[in-house]
């Protein structure tokens, strides 16, 4: 982090301790409350999860209220294992309950940073259910159909999305940005060929800008601070319909952030090694899985080719 940053962030964490503190009495705090002072934190640092991250906390409020559980330091690892044998009775997907988990996990973590909550994070003892997705890819024919099927929507678009479709499809095609990055893409972050953006887990990086996606930006008309003149962009299902057009249009199950599996897949097949791509689109657990997926099957191939090489002599 920037030493700049740093100042920034250790400047809002005295605010917030001293404005809960004041708030709240210095006693006891209510789970409720410092959910409401957590979410106001949330919308101003991290706008694109917040509205996702309010509908999970309402759910997880419901639950402890149930228990009759009223204070954060009365919440146990004990407590957040029940929640978790909940949200499995009612049928969400292991990697669900996990994003619930994550919640509460950061949650707890503000509260420790803003010095209101003294014990150790009670998540810690908490197992997560382990994700076992498989690395989905887009071959170039699938590719094909879906921009001509994304030309199509922004030809005769519905909505303003609609009509930037085609243009967030190519400029993540062309960065291996995320969709959440090319949404909150503003004008003082472009920098001649390169643009800064701040990514998962509020990480810097600076994203090389080709031909194509320098055009895509060009085109653009400067009506606010952001890039692509989209309104509601931090409302979590703003993509759901136009998703849903494309894989009927197309027969396949798309969804956005396969667009950044395929950047990622041309370039290891061009030959750009995994270092580079990596610091492009940004270190994360999934984004390593696939790199090194990719990796591992042409070095196997690779390995096997040797054989071919051999003289029938070093077989007898």
């Amino acid at each position: 982090m920037h030493t700049a940053h740093k100042t920034i962030a250790l400047a809002r964490y005295g605010e917030k301790k001293e404005e809960l503190e004041s708030e709240l009495g210095g006693g006891e705090i209510r789970f409720s409350d410092f959910c409401d002072k957590y979410l106001e934190w949330a919308w101003s640092s991290k706008p694109a999860s917040a509205l996702r991250e309010q509908q999970r906390l309402r759910k997880i409020q419901d639950f402890f209220q149930g228990l009759e559980i009223v204070y954060l330091d009365d919440i146990t690892s004990y407590h957040i294992e029940q929640l978790k044998a909940h949200l499995k009775k009612q049928g969400l997907s292991k990697a669900t309950i996990n994003r619930y988990l994550q919640i509460l996990r950061g949650l707890f973590y503000k509260a420790i940073d803003w010095e209101v909550y003294n014990k150790p994070n009670p998540l810690k003892k908490i197992r997560f259910y382990r994700e076992e997705s498989p690395v989905e890819s887009l071959s170039p024919e699938d590719m094909q159909k879906i921009l001509y099927a994304a030309r199509a929507i922004s030809e005769k678009p519905g909505s303003k999305l609609q009509a930037l479709f085609h243009d967030l499809v190519m400029f993540a095609l062309n960065t291996g940005m995320r969709k959440s990055e090319i949404l909150n893409l503003t004008w003082d972050g472009v920098k001649g060929d390169t643009v800064s953006i701040r990514g998962k887990g509020e990480r810097g990086r600076t994203v090389p800008l080709n031909l194509r996606a320098k055009a895509i930006i060009i085109r653009q008309p400067r009506k606010d601070s952001y890039i692509f003149d989209i309104p509601n962009r931090h409302q979590p299902d703003l993509f759901r319909r136009t998703i849903i057009r494309i894989r009927k249009e197309t027969g396949i199950n798309f969804h956005f952030h396969l667009l950044r599996h395929y950047f990622v897949s041309v370039l290891l097949e061009k030959g750009v090694d995994i270092t580079t791509i990596g610091d492009i689109v940004g270190h994360s657990r999934k984004m390593t899985s696939l790199l090194y997926s990719h990796t591992n099957k042409e070095r196997k191939r690779k390995a096997v080719k040797l054989l071919d090489l051999a003289g029938e002599e070093e077989y007898y």
